[in-house]
Formats: C-alpha cells, sequence, structure tokens
C-alpha cells in the first residue's frame, strides 16, 4: 500500500511504496506543553546488516548444506579406485559446477554487500527508460531507490537499478547449477550401478536428488519470472499492480451487459 498525499515524501516524482514507521513523540511528563519528535530510526543500509530475516538464514544454511552434501558425495564416489564410472566425464561437469558456484557467490556477494540507493557499475547498462529511472521509497531502507523492482526477503535488500544485472544473473546461474547438481547425481546412479554405491550411498544421492531438483524448480520460476517481466519491459512492482487491478476490470460491467434504465413500463 502506498502512503496518502499527506504522508509523501516532498519530492517530485517519487513514488513512496509501504508505510514507514511512525514516528513517536516524546515529552517528558513533568514539562506540560513540551513535546518533541525523535528522529526516525535509519533504514537497512545492505543485506549484510541485522537484523537478518529468516528467509535469509534459510537459504545461507540451505544452500550451503545441500551444495556441500553435493560436493561430499561426489567426491566419495570418484575416490573409491574399484569404481568405474565414468569420472572423466563427470570432473568435467564438476568444473562447470564450480565455474557456476562461484559466479553465483560473487553475484551474492554483491547483493548482499552494495547498498540499492548508490549507483553502480550495473547502473549505467541499463538503459535510461521509465522502468530504470523512476524512483520509489522503500520503507525498509527509508530512503528512495532508484528503478525499485522490489524487496527481496532472501536477500533482505531492495532490488533495482544498482543490482538488478546480478541478481537476474543469480537466477541463471542458479537454475544452470542445479541442473547440473541433478544431472552429475543421477549420472552417478546410471554409471555406477546399484550394487556398487551400496544401499546407503544410494539413499544418500536419492536425498541430495530430490533437494537439488527442488531447489532447480525455484530457480526456473524465478528465472523464466524475471525474463517474462523483461520481455515486456515492466517491474515486479508494476506487474503486481497489474495483478491486483485486473478483477477490478473483469468485474466492470460490459457495454452489452448494461441493463438500460426503465421508464416505468412493463410488458411488450
Amino acid at each position: 500500500p502506498c502512503l496518502s498525499e499527506s504522508e509523501r515524501p516532498q519530492a517530485r516524482g517519487v513514488v513512496v511504496v509501504g508505510r514507514p514507521s511512525p514516528r513517536r513523540e516524546l515529552g517528558p511528563p513533568h514539562r506540560e506543553g513540551h513535546r518533541g519528535v525523535m528522529p526516525e530510526a535509519r533504514g537497512r543500509l545492505r543485506g549484510f546488516e541485522r537484523p537478518f530475516s529468516p528467509n535469509q538464514l534459510f537459504s545461507w544454511v540451505g544452500n550451503a548444506i545441500i551444495t556441500g552434501s553435493f560436493y561430499a558425495l561426489c567426491l566419495l564416489v570418484l575416490l573409491r579406485p574399484a569404481l568405474g564410472c565414468g569420472k572423466t566425464v563427470v570432473g568435467i561437469m564438476l568444473l562447470a559446477h564450480a565455474a557456476l558456484v562461484l559466479g553465483g557467490f560473487a553475484c551474492w556477494l554483491f547483493l548482499e554487500m552494495h547498498p540499492p540507493t548508490r549507483e553502480s557499475v550495473f547502473s549505467r547498462m541499463l538503459p535510461d527508460s521509465q522502468r530504470w529511472t523512476k524512483v520509489r521509497y522503500c520503507r525498509e531502507h527509508k530512503d528512495v531507490v532508484p528503478g525499485l523492482d522490489h524487496f527481496c526477503t532472501w536477500l533482505n535488500t531492495s532490488i533495482g537499478r544498482s543490482n538488478y544485472i546480478p541478481f537476474y544473473l543469480i537466477a541463471l546461474f542458479g537454475t544452470l547449477q542445479y541442473a547440473l547438481h541433478v544431472a552429475i547425481l543421477v549420472f552417478l546412479l546410471a554409471a555406477c550401478g546399484r550394487s556398487d554405491l551400496g544401499v546407503a550411498m544410494q539413499t544418500l544421492i536419492g536425498i541430495c536428488v530430490v533437494l537439488g531438483t527442488l531447489v532447480w524448480c525455484a530457480y526456473v520460476a524465478l528465472f523464466v519470472f524475471h525474463t517474462h517481466l523483461s520481455v515486456h519491459g515492466i517491474g515486479t512492482y508494476d506487474w503486481i499492480l497489474k495483478q491486483q487491478q485486473r478483477p477490478a476490470i473483469e468485474l466492470a460491467p460490459r457495454g452489452h451487459d448494461r441493463v438500460p434504465p426503465s421508464d416505468g413500463r412493463t410488458g411488450p
């Protein structure tokens, strides 16, 4: 919800998103008529700043556990000298996987460290269209963000003009990374054979495949959605507004559905 006109910052071209925390009025109880206004607390500067959101912590722990388990299982299988599981093919796929992990980690680190209210090298790579030049007020940062797309609770920071490209790349890298994650583990199951791996190893690999598939689906949905927005030249916030306006348009009476006013007569 946007603020009312009386609550909007007095700045031309600024769209306010969300309601900032109300200011508390303070006054010493022993002095009547003396009331002061406490300055509003400083907003978030970047993602790496307390308090961390539950989704943010969950993404840190979840990705670390799944990726760490993946590499541990691959090493346990590849270090067995008796297994002939196409180790050369798996090794090449692991190098590609590691490159995607490093690329995604670099994008994630930039997203968490760079304040979205400040310009970056990625800001200059985007066109000066209305989508990327319009500024909106973010209640989490308590500041305006150029080209604000949305506030990401998984990163605990706003996504705008200065960091949208790393955000889009992390969705792409994550999609490719977890696709390779699943492909490598399925290849190991098929190439090594059930008798060579053992029941325990097969179970662990199966669990890692299921978890990797779930994360891959999430990244695919994120990547496809933002690709769709980019093709149509709109942002997430504008897309949400259109979805909210659609039911009202669909429920509005059409021209041929309107009942003409009655003149009081009945019958033909």
